[in-house]
């Protein structure tokens, strides 16, 4: 998966859940605009602004994108 494949997906307005797929099978839901950001070679999550904790995924893990409805 490339930078520009991810950050097309979080750009789309308006803005549409996102399931990403890792090459481990685990899934991650991205719920809202503004959850997930496009680093060099990764992508960094972070589900509750809230809360001090995020995920840092790298892309060559993303398997797939999904668009939930």
């Amino acid at each position: 998966m490339t930078s520009e494949d991810v950050q097309s997906q979080l750009d789309r307005r308006p803005f549409r859940r996102l399931r990403f797929r890792l090459v481990s099978g685990k899934e991650i839901d991205i719920s809202r605009h503004g959850e997930a950001s496009v680093l060099q070679n990764s992508v960094m999550i972070i589900p509750d602004p809230m809360i001090d904790r995020y995920n840092v995924i790298s892309l060559r893990n993303i398997e797939e994108i999904q668009q939930l409805e």
